[in-house]
């Protein structure tokens, strides 16, 4: 068993890629990822598989797409029981490790150490970050500002619990190897970074603050989804609010180098693989609102890198899916699960290919997106419409091209590969499970679920994608 190597999984909470130097953002600060990527794999086009909390989450402990686990949308349990990612890993020997955000639903038993903290850093909720509080004098619903030092403020708290649970697997199961989940809340709101990284960043220091124009061209599932006024929020504040945000962001980075530092103390840092990543990103005003529930670039594309020394060489990679987690850690353990709706990342890399995904597709709520590397489209049930972007020439993602006849023919190349997929996705592990009764049609059916794979829908989107890119490359 200790031949396969440890596996630590760091994720944050609505953070843009704009927060990472080594990203192309060089008003960033965060040391510790850029020297992550620089020994790593950093995937350009990571994206999460729903840009909201509780669906990407569930995909990620799941390894299927919202439409199949049903969470649809925040605030919604899971309708089917598939497998959890941390059981068959347990199977395999892991000794797996919780600390931090969980919004994926009932903690699996799997989890052999568990810090878990089921609420988020703001309110009232009776859990771990709240006795650690109440010891140290402060309540658990601080606001902003607040006095709680940056060493015992939430992320900094779910990383010591991270790091005790590393610590505590290590010294009892020494024969065995770890999966550890480091699950951050913030750069999430509400903006409350402890001191000094509410100063972090000057205010001359961040890009121009954007354009914040009207919502009121926003699709309709949008502007219901977050009922978006024609204007959401005035110029005034936003200068301040971004400072406070990319502040937390760094102070995340912070942690993560501190995980790293653990691993290198422990002489783990080839052992284990480790996966930097995020839930989704946010709209910071760019096009005019403070929110996620939407797939422009700067909320559906996340950070997503990868790294183990000497097994997998540094370098650049294109697509990568939040789905592709699950196949990734389960893969790297030696696991077979047919049921992912993902590709098993560790093993291209391990050989020096490219990435297998060649494509991003999401969901939320009643839509869907596609994006290739150069077009996006989003589509929505509820009336129809759809939005064409060009992400090579529009890269802010301003102008809207579904009703240009010149972009006609790409437009429903991307609509037929999009919804070829969404209507493609399966329960496999619901299917395998099925009785074998009934007539002879049944029968026969049974006869064929053995052979699905979860991610055949993915390798069909994944061919389409190509064709795409190739037929209209000169547009």
């Amino acid at each position: 068993m200790t031949e396969r190597p440890n596996i630590l999984l760091i994720t944050t909470d609505t953070q843009r890629c704009d927060t990472i130097g080594a990203m192309g953002y060089p008003h960033a600060k965060s040391p510790h990822l850029d020297r992550f990527a620089r020994e790593g794999v950093v995937f350009t086009q990571g994206h999460t598989c729903s840009p909201v909390c509780c669906p990407a989450r569930t995909s990620l402990m799941r390894g299927v797409h919202p439409p199949v686990h049903g969470v649809i949308e925040n605030g919604m349990s899971a309708t089917t029981d598939q497998p959890m990612m941390t059981d068959p890993l347990r199977e395999a020997g892991y000794v797996c490790v919780m600390s931090g955000k969980t919004h994926f639903g009932p903690m699996p038993d799997s989890f052999e150490i568990d810090y878990s903290i089921g609420g988020s850093k703001h309110g009232d909720n009776d859990d771990l970050y709240k006795a650690h509080l109440n010891a140290l004098g402060f309540p658990r619903d601080n606001g902003f500002p607040h006095d709680v030092p940056a060493r015992d403020f939430y992320d900094a708290f779910v990383t010591s619990n991270a790091i005790r649970g590393m610590e505590e697997a290590i010294e009892q199961h020494s024969d065995r190897p770890f999966f550890a989940f480091c699950s951050m809340t913030s750069p999430h709101g509400p903006m409350d970074p402890p001191k000094p990284w509410d100063t972090h960043y000057a205010l001359d220091e961040l890009p121009p603050p954007p354009l914040n124009p009207s919502t009121e061209h926003e699709p309709q599932h949008t502007r219901r989804l977050l009922d978006l006024q024609p204007r959401q929020n005035p110029k005034e504040g936003i200068e301040r609010k971004r400072q406070l945000y990319y502040g937390l962001a760094s102070y995340c980075d912070d942690q993560a180098g501190r995980l790293l530092d653990f691993l290198d103390r422990k002489g783990l840092r080839e052992k284990t693989l480790v996966i930097f990543t995020s839930d989704h990103g946010i709209d910071l005003y760019d096009h005019g609102f403070d929110n996620k529930h939407h797939y422009y670039n700067n909320t559906w594309r996340v950070p997503f890198m990868m790294s183990q020394p000497g097994t997998l060489d540094p370098g650049e990679r294109e697509f990568a899916n939040w789905t592709d987690l699950t196949a990734t850690i389960l893969g790297t353990a030696g696991v077979d699960a047919p049921w992912v709706q993902g590709f098993d990342l560790y093993d291209a890399l391990r050989e020096g290919a490219g990435s297998p995904r060649k494509c991003a597709v999401g969901t939320l709520y009643r839509s869907c997106a596609l994006a290739t590397t150069r077009w996006k489209l989003e589509y929505y049930f509820d009336d129809g419409s759809s939005r064409l972007f060009d992400r090579r020439n529009d890269p802010e993602e301003r102008n809207d091209l579904s009703g240009s006849e010149m972009h006609a023919e790409v437009r429903q190349a991307m609509t037929v590969a999009l919804l070829e997929w969404r209507g493609s996705l399966l329960d496999v592990s619901h299917l395998q499970t099925l009785p074998t009764g009934g007539g002879p049609v049944a029968r026969r059916l049974k006869e064929g679920y053995g052979d699905l794979r979860g991610n055949e829908s993915e390798i069909r989107v994944n061919e389409r994608a190509q064709a795409i890119e190739e037929d209209f490359s000169s547009v």
